[in-house]
């Protein structure tokens, strides 16, 4: 059994940086790094590029949250509908798929237009309908092969914080961790928790299966092109796993996750990711799409 950690805030000055954002914060930044530096290889246009990311990363962000509280939260959003503003208050994976599909959705038909300039040089924007929709397939599929990467430290994230608390294990039970009080040893920067409780930890164990599927990926980065293959082995590999780890969470009863017709809102989803990854595994072999970005709205 694997003892409970507990990481404290790194503080700099008079700012404490708190584990999960920091590590989710190395996560973007690194993820960034890497689609960039692969896309110049490719012969993609950093502005272009860039501009995706942006509008993958917020549609992310904001659809994680959102996401969050209708499904799994739905009693509080109608007790306190303002809640569904409040970005910092809860993400879910799920949610930032969806959220970052739509942002990419919404970059290929618009994109933003300087409206104003003020006497310091800020500029102001607004969206516009593109001529022309831009091929988003290639674009995707970049970014889906450098993002299991940037995925490890957003689930570490969730390790450290023990923020997806599963269901009670065997004390022998593979990666469970040692919840409830116990013996605690500080080495500084954490404490290491010794608890009575074993649990299983989904952020820990999906971050285990991560780490596998992102050594997987970037092995093939010198050959994979962007046709989309990334996008068809993320969505397929990822559906069955993450529906099977969600049968250790928490009932609703024990304040865990809530339950639709027994089963919880990310293993709905992982059943439309997986026959979207078919689909799309379908479409590349039936259409055998460029490598090079295009205009057009080629899917």
């Amino acid at each position: 059994m694997l003892p409970y950690i507990i990481v404290h805030p790194l503080s700099l000055g008079p700012l404490k940086l708190q584990p999960f954002g920091l590590l989710v914060a190395i996560g973007v930044t690194l993820g960034w790094s890497l689609v960039t530096k692969r896309a110049r290889g490719l012969g993609f246009r950093d502005r272009d590029v860039q501009s995706f990311l942006w509008w993958m990363i917020v549609g992310g962000f904001v659809g994680g949250h959102v996401f969050d509280d209708l499904l799994y939260h739905p009693r509080e959003v109608l007790h306190d509908p303002i809640r569904l503003i409040l970005l910092w208050k809860g993400l879910s994976s799920f949610g930032g798929f969806s959220g970052a599909t739509l942002g990419g959705l919404a970059w290929k038909y618009f994109y933003l237009r300087p409206l104003a300039e003020t006497g310091t040089g800020a500029r102001f924007f607004v969206p516009a309908r593109r001529a022309t929709p831009v091929a988003l397939l290639p674009y995707a599929d970049l970014m889906i092969a450098a993002f299991p990467v940037a995925w490890i430290f957003g689930r570490s994230g969730c390790a450290v914080v023990h923020d997806h608390p599963g269901a009670i294990a065997g004390a022998n039970a593979w990666f469970s961790v040692a919840f409830g009080p116990g013996r605690v040893v500080d080495y500084g920067l954490f404490l290491l928790r010794y608890g009575n409780t074993p649990r299983y930890d989904l952020g820990l164990l999906e971050l285990i299966i991560t780490l596998f599927i992102a050594s997987g990926f970037a092995l093939t980065w010198s050959r994979g092109g962007a046709k989309g293959y990334y996008i068809a082995a993320a969505s397929i590999i990822y559906a069955p796993i993450r529906f099977a780890l969600d049968f250790l969470r928490n009932t609703d009863a024990e304040g865990g996750d809530i339950r639709y017709a027994s089963l919880t809102p990310a293993q709905w989803l992982c059943i439309g990711l997986l026959l979207y990854g078919f689909w799309v595994l379908h479409f590349i072999r039936k259409t055998n799409p460029t490598v090079m970005p295009a205009n057009g709205s080629e899917l």
